[in-house]
């Protein structure tokens, strides 16, 4: 799986990269060159913060997080999937990958130095977050009840017209190069107007990250992991060939009815 390759672009899973990874187009793995002339690129693009910039096979010399919050050098080892698209990830969400990084900052300065819920929970948010932008608050209540039977078959019109799903974590973008039945995301359901779907998916994701960046400003927003959602990835209408068919949701296994599987992350 190591080979270098472009085509999972196609899937809707990476929407928020696309344009980003096409910006230098690239033969084979990126080295320290390629990514700098990324960056340069796509600060014509995004928001990025002035001292970012993604280190190869970098060693801290402090925590990951504090380093970067410190000298804005993202360690980037080469030839890894995981943390090529980190990179993308900080490209496409600036603003929110900036908010996160300070969170951690702020915890471990305050003395949360091992990770406790808020940390987890922006790690979590970080590495297997989807953000579910929705307009009708009783497909939220869906999500959050796991009644798939009504969020994807009794409402599936309601896809990218007044719920859709944003890929944040980097961790997702991994996973998805072999997606797999039991592939979950870990979901966090922002509120938007109905007008948020009319925009182009750049705008959306643009849209997002602003609102996500301005929430996690307040450490008393998303305190614990188990505010994130369990959302089976396969089963949202358009990134999997299988759930054309109702049936597919019929699998208990996945789609689980119970919020046992809240507090985890089934990335693997």
């Amino acid at each position: 799986m190591n080979h270098w390759r472009t085509d999972y672009l196609t899937h809707p899973l990476y929407q928020p990269l696309v344009g980003l990874a096409d910006l230098l187009p690239l033969a084979n793995w990126p080295t320290q060159q390629d990514y700098d002339q990324l960056l340069q690129l796509a600060r014509t693009h995004a928001p990025l913060p002035a001292s970012l910039r993604f280190c190869c096979d970098l060693q801290a010399d402090s925590y990951y997080e504090m380093h970067i919050g410190r000298t804005g050098e993202i360690p980037t080892r080469s030839g890894n999937w995981h943390d090529w698209f980190n990179a993308l990830a900080w490209l496409a969400w600036p603003l929110s990958k900036a908010a996160l990084n300070a969170r951690h900052v702020r915890a471990i300065a305050a003395g949360e130095i091992k990770r406790g819920p808020r940390r987890d929970a922006a790690t979590l948010l970080d590495e297997c977050g989807v953000i579910v932008a929705c307009s009708r608050p009783e497909l939220g209540q869906a999500l959050d009840d796991m009644q798939w039977q009504t969020l994807f078959v009794e409402e599936r019109a309601a896809w990218g017209r007044q719920i859709s799903v944003h890929t944040l974590g980097h961790a997702i973008f991994e996973v998805g190069l072999q997606p797999h039945i039991g592939w979950c995301g870990k979901a966090l359901l922002l509120p938007v107007a109905d007008d948020f779907f009319n925009a182009s998916p750049r705008q959306q994701c643009q849209q997002l990250d602003a609102l996500l960046a301005t929430r996690l400003a307040d450490d008393n927003w998303l305190s614990s992991p188990r505010q994130l959602w369990p959302l089976p990835l396969l089963g949202i209408p358009g990134w999997w060939p299988d759930n054309e068919q109702a049936a597919f949701y019929r699998n208990t296994d996945y789609f689980r009815p119970s919020r046992r599987a809240k507090s985890s992350s089934d990335t693997a």
